[in-house]
């Protein structure tokens, strides 16, 4: 067992894939790796096996219990690592939140945001970091305003988040301070929208629905109410706010890209299928029976299975040179988002800021373009999300 790789592998550069993904997709089989929790582990790499893999319920999530390949807690994990029935009551009891149809009705709100943070953004002036100053101020709002989280409190989160969603970056104490102070400001914030809706004097907002329920079905403990709360918002705007700003690091180096909007959609789905933006590889699952895979491999009983979406993405058998980013493809059967059960519950959402806040910032700044050398670019190796830590930007005045 010592001789194995160790995964997760190093980073590839920028939001590259590590180099071994496409090595170990032509194995005949599944390679098996050391994870960095101890535990022996197969990679699943191939589309159909990862697509097997995440909808298959015979793999399981929870009963992979030797902890997460991040800093992030498994018990501030309220859907990644649990399965039915309690992952399907849990999602059920949020998921209206995020259907199409509610986040056609959000775009309104969500352009509003995004307006409000280019004007704060065009009066700090050129040149100046997009990520600082748009991609996670825009996300971070968005999802507060969804959740019902007051504005002024936005600027709290990210200096927990950080370290919460990291890879040996920062030191134990740090991670346990920020899990402990991130509990805890949702803990007192759910008992206050509690207070207020016992008096009848509640705002809007997620957290309102979710103490409040139209039925019984989506009835959640006021503990799951606040881990669910605070799981969103992080997965609300750390993965978006990282994934918009590569997505406007790749457009920027390719400005032909931009030229009409019936092509920056397609454009913004292959950028997603194309990065690495997984620092993990993806979720460890156990099989509890055994399964036979697209090929004939047979995953016995008990083993462990990590299916590796970003290696998915380029698998040859379904993107033809998936190594060239190619916006024209014919099709684009991706799985950025996932798929199966844990398909994301804001793929949605996030589709709706990327398509807003690329849009916004392409027509308001004239001649956006990079303000240092690509090779400059400083990106989280060491984070679950990975994206640039910052985007300098410049822009011609009108």
């Amino acid at each position: 067992m010592t001789d194995l790789p160790s995964f997760p592998f190093a980073a590839g550069p920028r939001c590259e894939p590590p180099a071994e993904y496409a090595e170990i997709r032509g194995c005949p089989v599944l390679p098996r790796v050391t994870l960095a929790t101890g535990r022996e582990a197969l990679l699943a790499t191939r589309h159909a096996d990862v697509r097997l893999v995440l909808s298959d319920p015979r793999f399981s999530r929870a009963a992979y219990t030797d902890g997460t390949l991040f800093a992030r807690s498994a018990e501030s994990l309220p859907l990644i690592t649990v399965d039915a029935p309690d992952h399907t009551r849990r999602r059920s009891a949020v998921a209206h939140a995020f259907t199409a149809r509610q986040t056609r009705e959000l775009a309104p709100m969500v352009e509003e945001i995004a307006k409000h943070q280019i004007a704060e953004l065009a009066e700090a002036g050129s040149p100046a970091d997009l990520v600082a100053g748009f991609t996670v101020p825009f996300t971070l709002r968005v999802i507060s305003r969804v959740l019902g989280v007051p504005e002024a409190d936005v600027a709290l989160f990210k200096p927990w988040v950080d370290p919460m969603m990291s890879i040996g970056r920062y030191p134990a104490e740090t991670v346990a301070r920020a899990h402990a102070e991130f509990q805890a400001y949702f803990a007192e914030l759910v008992g206050r929208i509690g207070t207020d809706l016992a008096a009848g004097r509640a705002g809007p907002g997620l957290i309102a629905e979710m103490l409040n329920p139209r039925s019984p079905e989506r009835a959640l403990s006021v503990t799951e109410t606040v881990v669910m709360a605070a799981g969103i918002l992080v997965a609300g705007y750390e993965t978006t706010s990282n994934a918009l700003a590569t997505v406007v690091h790749h457009l920027l180096n390719r400005p032909e890209w931009t030229v009409g909007t019936a092509r920056l959609g397609p454009a913004v789905e292959e950028i997603l299928r194309y990065v690495c933006g997984n620092g993990t590889g993806g979720v460890p699952h156990v099989a509890t029976a055994d399964v036979t895979l697209t090929d004939g491999q047979v995953v016995r009983a008990g083993e462990v299975v990590v299916p590796i979406p970003d290696a998915a993405n380029r698998d040859p058998a379904v993107f033809p040179d998936p190594d060239r980013l190619d916006p024209d493809r014919p099709a684009n059967p991706h799985i950025a988002f996932g798929h199966g059960a844990h398909h994301c519950l804001g793929a949605e959402l996030a589709r709706l800021e990327l398509r807003v806040g690329v849009t916004a910032l392409l027509a308001a700044f004239p001649g956006l373009r990079l303000a240092v050398a690509d090779a400059d670019l400083r990106w989280r190796t060491d984070m679950f999300v990975r994206g640039p830590w910052e985007l300098p930007v410049a822009w011609d005045h009108r």
